[in-house]
C-alpha cells in the first residue's frame, strides 16, 4: 500500500503549528519593540517665539505681551500669531517643570466677545483678581481637572491668561508680562 501524501491538504497538526510559530514571531516582535520603545512621554520641542514677537510688537495696534524674564524650567513650546481682517492674533503657551502643568497667554483686538465666548467656552466667573492695580476677571473651567483664566480687556484688546496653575501662579504670570 502506498502511503498518501498530505501535500497541498495540511493536517490541523500542520495548522497549529504554524499558528504557533507565527504567534512566537510576533511576541518577539512585541518584545522587542516594547524594550526599545521610551517609557518617558515625549514632551514638545521648545521654540523661540522672540522673532515672532518683535515682528507683532512692530505690526500690531496693541500692546503685545510676553513674560521678561521667562521663569527657570519654564519652555515655550507653542506660538499663533497672524493678521486677519478679523484682528491680530497673538498666542504663546509654555510647559512648566516636567510638563504636568501649563500656562498659555492669547490676544487679539479683533472681535473680542466672539473670541472671548469661543476660547472661554464651558468656563463660569470665578471672582476677580487685581494686580499691580489692573483688575483681571477670574474664570473657572467646568471640568474634572480645571484650568483657570485670567481675562482683561484694555485698549481695544482682549488678554487671556490660562493655565492648569493655581489662580496665584497665574498672577504671578501676569506680573512678568512686558
Amino acid at each position: 500500500m502506498a502511503a498518501t501524501s498530505t501535500r497541498g491538504n495540511p493536517s490541523l497538526g500542520d495548522i497549529l503549528r504554524s499558528v504557533g510559530v507565527l504567534a512566537g514571531v510576533i511576541a518577539v516582535i512585541a518584545l522587542v519593540f516594547n524594550l526599545l520603545s521610551d517609557d518617558e512621554p515625549r514632551l514638545p520641542d521648545a521654540v523661540d517665539y522672540q522673532p515672532a514677537l518683535a515682528v507683532a510688537r512692530e505690526e500690531y495696534g496693541y500692546d503685545v505681551l510676553a513674560p521678561e524674564p521667562v521663569p527657570d524650567g519654564w519652555r515655550a513650546t507653542s506660538i499663533d500669531f497672524a493678521q486677519e481682517s478679523g484682528g491680530d492674533r497673538w498666542k504663546l503657551g509654555f510647559l512648566i517643570g516636567d510638563g504636568e502643568q501649563f500656562i498659555g497667554l492669547e490676544q487679539t483686538d479683533g472681535e473680542i466677545q466672539s473670541y472671548r465666548d469661543d476660547r472661554l467656552a464651558g468656563f463660569q466667573p470665578d471672582g476677580e483678581s487685581t494686580i499691580d492695580g489692573d483688575t483681571w476677571e477670574r474664570l473657572l473651567e467646568d471640568d474634572d481637572r480645571p484650568d483657570r483664566a485670567l481675562v482683561r480687556v484694555d485698549g481695544g484688546a482682549i488678554t487671556i491668561v490660562r493655565g492648569t496653575v493655581s489662580y496665584e501662579g497665574l498672577e504671578d504670570f501676569v506680573r512678568l508680562l512686558r
